[in-house]
């Protein structure tokens, strides 16, 4: 058996958690179809998000078995939900100045924190890139300026 580390434990609390969200998107997205008549997209942009969130985390088992299938599925399902992110954040953001929103409080409020957490999210994501690409950076910048590293072959060829 495997051994537990930090990062299982982590992937394993944050597959839990974006399972529980996404089927609470979905019961929250169930129950309001018809409560938000200044945008009748918002309930139906949390049933969908939350299906293709919990299509995604069903790959993870065929990973094992097809890893090329899963990863081509994945990146479907990822494009997807990019553009469904953008297409929610429309529709949700548009009428966050509106008074009476005319839509179930509810329902809104939980669209709205659950996009601003996928942004936070992203935000996250996007620092430990540009993180990671920065410390790749300097220790290759520090390795070149290391005497010995960098020999001409002229200079191989007379050490022979």
């Amino acid at each position: 058996m495997g051994e537990v580390t930090p990062t299982s434990v982590s992937q394993i609390f944050s597959v839990l958690l974006w399972t529980l969200l996404s089927i609470a998107m979905i019961i929250i997205g169930s129950m309001h179809v018809d409560n938000c008549p200044i945008e009748p997209k918002i309930p139906i942009y949390l049933i969908v998000a939350g299906v293709f969130h919990l299509l995604a985390f069903s790959l993870i088992p065929l990973k094992m078995v097809g890893e090329k299938l899963a990863y081509t599925i994945e990146s479907v399902l990822g494009v997807f939900s990019f553009c469904w992110f953008i297409a929610g954040s429309v529709w949700v953001f548009r009428i966050y100045q509106e008074n009476p929103r005319r839509c179930n409080d509810l329902c809104y409020k939980f669209a709205f924190g659950i996009l601003i957490f996928e942004y936070i999210f992203l935000a996250l994501v996007v620092a430990g890139v540009c993180c990671v690409c920065f410390c790749a950076g300097v220790l290759v910048a520090s390795s070149s300026d290391t005497p010995g590293t960098n020999i001409s072959p002229e200079d191989e060829e007379a050490l022979k």
